[in-house]
């Protein structure tokens, strides 16, 4: 039983979008009822941006309801209306090429936020004047530009720390070896490891 029913507009952006790699980005979410919600991130993609929007989006519904998802983003759309979930899933989230599903950690929190309630898919064109995915938009755009965008939680050269049973050090010492044999810039990570044993 459909206990409410939302119609939401959802937009992701990258502050260069033809850029390859990481850059900050921005997700705006617009509901019909006047309710509305963006953020953003210092490294991102287009698409993961857009993905995010979808998730804020359900999130901000009960389990049960009925929602209507507006999007410019043929890669969510596509991904459900032409059943690419489904195919990625029987598949071990490989893509029909063989290469592993991107985004695979978001799709992973999106999927089961679809599996309680009921959605519909909807493809809007971009920057075409509809309001509403106009407004997602400006949200969108306007997160990229914020001071606090999330962070990541490790910088590039910070050092971690991994526990690891003897058992599995062991085995990682042992796949890194043979790793190591083919190439050879792993032999410094090899014996990094090695020597804090």
């Amino acid at each position: 039983m459909i206990s409410q029913s939302f119609e939401v507009y959802t937009d992701g952006a990258c502050s260069n979008n033809q850029a390859s790699g990481m850059q900050p980005g921005g997700w705006g979410v617009v509901f019909t009822d006047g309710r509305s919600f963006s953020g953003g991130e210092k490294k991102t993609t287009n698409n993961r941006m857009e993905l995010t929007a979808v998730i804020e989006a359900l999130k901000n519904t009960p389990p049960g309801s009925l929602v209507t998802i507006y999007s410019d983003s043929a890669y969510v759309i596509n991904a459900f209306n032409q059943n690419w979930i489904k195919n990625w899933l029987r598949n071990g989230w490989k893509t029909s090429q063989g290469k592993p599903v991107e985004n695979q950690d978001l799709w992973k929190v999106l999927i089961p936020l679809v599996q309680d309630r009921t959605v519909k898919w909807v493809k809007v064109k971009g920057h075409a004047g509809n309001h509403w995915n106009e407004l997602a938009d400006q949200l969108a755009v306007k997160a990229i530009a914020k001071d606090d965008l999330k962070k990541d939680d490790l910088k590039e050269d910070q050092p971690i720390t991994i526990t690891l049973s003897k058992a599995n050090y062991d085995l990682l010492v042992e796949k890194l070896s043979q790793l190591a044999e083919q190439d050879p810039s792993l032999k410094i990570l090899l014996n990094e490891l090695i020597r804090q044993d």
